[in-house]
């Protein structure tokens, strides 16, 4: 399992691995250049789901992605 960190801000979700640089815009290209996975965008939600940044691994193999909640 690679450690990293799974993000929502505004309509995006998407995991970035740990250490990954921070993105000043959100692109799907900006996210996968820097070793993330996108899961929605604004193109396929219309969830807002507010901000957050919390520890997530994932396992590329097998599409899982593990995080705690609080």
């Amino acid at each position: 399992m690679e450690p990293g960190f799974l993000n929502t801000f505004g309509m995006w979700e998407y995991f970035l691995p740990q250490g990954a640089p921070k993105l000043n815009w959100l692109t799907m290209k900006g996210i996968a250049k820097r070793g993330g996975i996108v899961l929605k965008n604004p193109d396929t939600s219309a969830k807002d789901a507010g901000s957050l940044d919390r520890p997530a691994w994932v396992c590329r193999d097998c599409k899982r992605i593990v995080m705690e909640y609080w």
